[in-house]
C-alpha cells in the first residue's frame, strides 16, 4: 500500500513542476469532427441513424448528479438497478437487455468485467465528465474500434479535455461537495499547457490530473413496516453502508497537428464500502465488505493522412483486484473472505477508407486476453482470447444516410485446472438507415436491425457447483423505427421531437435454477423473452431575453418485455422482473443573470421482483423530486466562483428500486468550486 501511495505522490509531484514549463501562449484549436465528443444535441440526437441520447456538461449541471448511473436515470430506455446509497452498486440495463448486454467506454476504449460482465456504474464520478452518450444498435460512427460494435447498448462517458487561453499556460479548479449522511466530497482538477512549439510547427503538449476523494457514512432513515402498509412502524437507519474512495487520473495530450493526435491516460482507483443488505425478516443489519481496486492504463493514437485515408491504435492494460468479506457466512470458518484478481490486456488497430466524398469504409481488429484469478481451492483460473474483427460501410448523400457491417467474433476459452469452455465462432449482421424526406428541414425517418450476442462470463462458466461448461452465447436480435425532428422559430424557440418503436428477442437467455437443492444452483440456456415498446423525448428552449432562457425536457418509456420460455410454466408471458411497463423523467431550467434553477422528476410505474407477476412481488411505483439552485459568477476577470444547492427526493419517500433495499429520503448536497 506504501508504494502505491509513492507513486500516486510522485505522479503529482511530477504534475506540479511541469507547471513551471512556460512555453509561447497560444489557444489551442480542436476542430476535427471525426473525434469529436461533444456536439450539439440536436445535431446528435435527431440526426442519428439509431437511438441515441446525449447530455453535455451544460445539461448535466441542470440534474442532481453525483455518479453517472444519476443522468441515466434521466434517459428513455433506461433502467438504472439502484441498491440505495452513494456506495450502493448501480448497473444499467438498456430496453429490457440485462445489464451484461451494455458496453461502457471511458473515453472511447471498453471498460470490461469478465468475471460478471457487468460494470459497477457507482465507480465513475462526474467531476471530470464533459458529456455522456448511450446509444442503442450500432454506433453511427464507424471509425470504432470493433469492441464498440459488439453489445446491444454503448455507453460512452467522455472527460474533460485541457483548453487554455492565450496568456494562461496553467488552469486549476477544486471543488468541494458536502451533503446529508456525512457525504464529503473533494475533487482537484489540475492542467498544464506543457510545450507549445516556437518554430511554427503546431506541436502541443498539455496534461490534466483530476484527484477525487469521496466518503459518506449513507446512515439515512427509512420507515421498516411490519408485515404491511396498515400494521404498526418503527422509524431505523440503514447501516453498513459507508463508503471511502480515491480515484486519480493523469492525462497527457500530444496534438501534433489538426490531424494527428496521441493521448494517454493513467488510472488508480480504490474504495472500501459496506454492502447494505435486505431488509427481510425486520432484520435492517448487515457486515458484509467490499474492496476494490483498478489499475489501468491506456493509449490512443490518430492520423488522418488525406481525404481518403485515416487510422487509429488504442491499447489499454487493466487490473482489477477485488475482496468481499462476509464474518456471518455459515460456514466451518464461520466467514467467507474471497478475493479476485482480473487482468486484461487489449490492442486495436482501425482503418477507415474514403473513396468518394459519399462513401466510407472502415476495417478493425481487436485482440483482447482476460483471465481470473480466486483465492478458492481448485478453481480453475479461467482465462479467455478473444479477436473482434469488424468491418462497416457508411453512405452520406442528401436524402439517405446508411450505416451497414458485420462483426466477427473468435472467443478461446482456457483454464489452468480442469476442463475449460467450449471456443465460439460467430458473425453478427447490423443495418442502419436514415431517410431525410424534406430538403432543408431536420425531419429524418429511421430504421435499424442489429444481431449481437453477449459471451457467458467466468460465473456463468466456472462458478463453483453452479458454473456450467456447456452454455451456449445469449443472442439477441434488434428491431427499430423512429422519427426525429428538429426547429427554431424567430431563433428565440428552438424543440427537438425523438420517438421510437422497437422490438427485440433474447434467445439462449442464461438463467439459474436450482439443481439438487435450493441452496446448489446451476446454470442453463433455458430462457427465452420477447420485448416491444417505445421511447419519446422532447426537448424545448425559449429565450426570452438574452438574460433569460426557460428549458424543458421530457421522455416517457413503455416497455413490454415478457418471458417466453415455456407455455406451460407459470411465469409464461409475464414481465421480467424490475421492468415497469412506464416510465419517465422530466427537467424544467431557468437560468437568469442572478441564478439558475432547475426541478427534475423521475417516474416509475409497478414493477416485480421476481418472474412471476403475482401480488406478493410487486413493487410499487414511486416519484422522485428534486430541486437545484446554483450560480456561476467571475472575479477579476481571471477567477471563477461557483455555488450549488440540491435538495432530493422533496417527498421524503423510501421507495424501492430492489426490493427491500429502500433508497433515501429527503437530502441535501451543497457544493462550490473555484477556477483560475
Amino acid at each position: 500500500m506504501n508504494i502505491r501511495i509513492s507513486r500516486l505522490l510522485i505522479c503529482f509531484l511530477l504534475q506540479i513542476v511541469c507547471c513551471n514549463v512556460r512555453a509561447q501562449s497560444d489557444t489551442m484549436r480542436r476542430q476535427l469532427d471525426e473525434f469529436s465528443v461533444t456536439a450539439n444535441k440536436g445535431s446528435k440526437t435527431v440526426q442519428a441513424l439509431t437511438s441515441l441520447q446525449v447530455a453535455t456538461q451544460d445539461e448535466l449541471q441542470k440534474m442532481p448528479v453525483i455518479q453517472v448511473s444519476d443522468v441515466l436515470k434521466h434517459f428513455s430506455g433506461i433502467t438504472v438497478r439502484d441498491y440505495g446509497g452513494v456506495g450502493g452498486m448501480k448497473t444499467v440495463s438498456v430496453r429490457g437487455f440485462g445489464s451484461q448486454h451494455t458496453l461502457v467506454a471511458y473515453d472511447g476504449i471498453a471498460v470490461s468485467d469478465c468475471q460478471s460482465g457487468q460494470v459497477d456504474l457507482s465507480k465513475f464520478s462526474m467531476q471530470n465528465v464533459e458529456s455522456i452518450e448511450m446509444t442503442i444498435g450500432s454506433p453511427d460512427d464507424i471509425f470504432l474500434p470493433a469492441r464498440l460494435f459488439s453489445a446491444a447498448g454503448l455507453l460512452k462517458i467522455n472527460t474533460l479535455r485541457p483548453s487554455f487561453s492565450d496568456k494562461k499556460p496553467v488552469n486549476v479548479k477544486f471543488s468541494l461537495l458536502g451533503g446529508s449522511f456525512g457525504l464529503f466530497n473533494p475533487t482537484l482538477l489540475l492542467e498544464n499547457r506543457i510545450y507549445k512549439s516556437r518554430n511554427g510547427t503546431p506541436l502541443l503538449i498539455t496534461s490534466s490530473l483530476n484527484v477525487d476523494y469521496l466518503q459518506c457514512d449513507g446512515r439515512y432513515p427509512f420507515v421498516l413496516r411490519y408485515g404491511g402498509a396498515s400494521d404498526s412502524t418503527s422509524n431505523e437507519h440503514r447501516s453498513n453502508t459507508d463508503v471511502r474512495t480515491l480515484s486519480v487520473e493523469e492525462n497527457l495530450f500530444f496534438h501534433f497537428n489538426d490531424h494527428s493526435e496521441l493521448d494517454f491516460k493513467f488510472g488508480y482507483y480504490r474504495s472500501e464500502r459496506g454492502l447494505p443488505g435486505a431488509v427481510i425478516f425486520y432484520n435492517t443489519k448487515a457486515r458484509q465488505r467490499l474492496h476494490d481496486e483498478n489499475i489501468f492504463a491506456q493509449t490512443h493514437y490518430h492520423n488522418i493522412f488525406s481525404h481518403k485515408f485515416a487510422y487509429q491504435v488504442n491499447a489499454k492494460f487493466t487490473y482489477n483486484y477485488q475482496r468481499y468479506l462476509d464474518p456471518d457466512y455459515l460456514n466451518a470458518d464461520h466467514k467467507l473472505d474471497n478475493r479476485y484478481i482480473q487482468r486484461e490486456a487489449y490492442l486495436s488497430n482501425t482503418f477507415r477508407y474514403t473513396p468518394v466524398r459519399l462513401l466510407s469504409l472502415s476495417l478493425s481488429n481487436d485482440l483482447i486476453f482476460g483471465n481470473l484469478y480466486e483465492n478458492i481451492q481448485d478453481f480453475s483460473m479461467p482465462s479467455r482470447f478473444t479477436s473482434l474483427t469488424s468491418l462497416y460501410l457508411f453512405l452520406d448523400s442528401k436524402y439517405v444516410d446508411v450505416s451497414a457491417g458485420v462483426l466477427h467474433t473468435y472467443a478461446h476459452n482456457a483454464t489452468k485446472t480442469g476442463e475449460s469452455a467450449d471456443d465460439y465462432n460467430r458473425f453478427s449482421p447490423s443495418l442502419s438507415i436514415a431517410i431525410k424526406p424534406i430538403s432543408g428541414e431536420a425531419f429524418y425517418i429511421r430504421a435499424f436491425y442489429k444481431d449481437i450476442f453477449r459471451l457467458p462470463t467466468f460465473n456463468d462458466l466456472y462458478y463453483r457447483l453452479v458454473g456450467n461448461l456447456n452454455l451456449k452465447p445469449e443472442k439477441t436480435m434488434q428491431l427499430d423505427f423512429g422519427l426525429s425532428y428538429a426547429s427554431s422559430f424567430s431563433k428565440r424557440i428552438i424543440i427537438e421531437i425523438v420517438t421510437d418503436g422497437y422490438y427485440n428477442t433474447v434467445k439462449d437467455k442464461i438463467v439459474a435454477i436450482p439443481s439438487k437443492n435450493l441452496f446448489v444452483w446451476t446454470m442453463l440456456n433455458l430462457g427465452e423473452v420477447e420485448m416491444a415498446g417505445a421511447n419519446a423525448s422532447l426537448n424545448f428552449l425559449y429565450k426570452i431575453i438574452p438574460q433569460l432562457t426557460v428549458s424543458l425536457s421530457g421522455n416517457y418509456t413503455y416497455q413490454y418485455a415478457i418471458d417466453v420460455t415455456n407455455s406451460d410454466s407459470k411465469t409464461y408471458r409475464h414481465q421480467i422482473p424490475y421492468l415497469p411497463l412506464h416510465s419517465g423523467s422530466a427537467i424544467t431550467s431557468i437560468s437568469t443573470p442572478w441564478f439558475d434553477i432547475s426541478y427534475t422528476l423521475l417516474v416509475s410505474g409497478r414493477r416485480y421482483a421476481l418472474q412471476q407477476n403475482i401480488p406478493a412481488n410487486e413493487l410499487a411505483g414511486y416519484t422522485d423530486h428534486s430541486l437545484i439552485l446554483s450560480k456561476n459568477f467571475m472575479v477579476k476577470k481571471s477567477v471563477e466562483l461557483g455555488l450549488r444547492f440540491e435538495l432530493l427526493n422533496l417527498a421524503d419517500k423510501n421507495y424501492e428500486i430492489v426490493k427491500n433495499y429502500p433508497m433515501q429520503g429527503r437530502s441535501f448536497r451543497i457544493a462550490g468550486h473555484i477556477k483560475w
